[in-house]
């Protein structure tokens, strides 16, 4: 996929948690192939905006959303929807890794023998395919049969991200990926994100790690997108005064 324009496109979103206003009028487009950060103080809507891109708030009692959200050109909270269509095009990675207790290769067959992949050879390819694409098959390949638990923290999360990826997504959303991770395995995963060319959407707390693995970067605060453009202007140029403060440590 060539970067043509937007992957997901938000038009005026509002979001409430029961009588909660969480998101307030956000409208954003979301470039493909390009990694996009979003960052703000905790509370501020950045990981709840996340969420909506692959329907998790679906599992939230008294949520609503208005606006409309459009992933590759669908809306993907129209009627004729499917959650599950969705979330194969829109992959999830978690804040902290959570492979199933399972050997490493049946976590990263999981979900293509949901959809029907039975044929040895082809979940073969498929999990090499995936390990490599997270950076994790020369570290695996010998013990696949071995339970994903007994990896290094870093390894788990790379597993987490090969899982996703075994269903080949369009998209992958990564909601704090190396908040519980050494310095090591946060570099092993920010590498991984700059060289992968997928379209990824990161919630990050660390401006630092924003700087490092993104293209583009959305500022949230107290429900509103603030400001939005390239890392490098967000970070050198704000237009925005509270931008700026929460860049340079004045809050958050």
């Amino acid at each position: 996929m060539v970067d043509d324009g937007p992957i997901i496109s938000a038009r005026d979103v509002n979001f409430f948690y029961g009588a909660f206003h969480a998101l307030r009028g956000v409208s954003l487009d979301i470039r493909a192939n390009q990694v996009t950060a979003l960052i703000g103080p905790s509370g501020c809507g950045k990981s709840t905006f996340l969420k909506l891109l692959n329907r998790m708030n679906d599992f939230t009692p008294g949520a609503r959303l208005s606006g409309e959200i459009l992933v590759a050109g669908r809306s993907i909270y129209g009627q004729d929807s499917d959650p599950v269509s969705i979330r194969r095009l829109v992959g999830m990675v978690f804040q902290r890794p959570n492979p199933f207790p399972k050997s490493i290769y049946d976590n990263i067959c999981y979900g293509p023998r949901l959809i029907g992949a039975k044929k040895k050879a082809e979940l073969d390819a498929l999990v090499e395919k995936a390990l490599r694409a997270a950076a994790l098959w020369d570290d695996v390949k010998d013990k696949l049969g071995k339970s994903a638990l007994e990896l290094s923290g870093g390894q788990q999360q790379r597993v987490c991200i090969a899982r996703a990826l075994a269903l080949e997504p369009e998209i992958l959303l990564m909601d704090e990926p190396t908040s519980a991770l050494d310095p090591i395995a946060t570099a092993k995963v920010e590498e991984w994100i700059k060289s992968s060319g997928m379209s990824i959407v990161i919630v990050t707390h660390n401006m630092q790690q924003a700087g490092r693995v993104s293209d583009y970067t959305a500022f949230f605060y107290m429900g509103e997108l603030v400001e939005f453009g390239p890392t490098m202007d967000i970070f050198t140029r704000p237009r925005e005064e509270r931008t700026e403060n929460y860049i340079t440590g004045r809050f958050g």
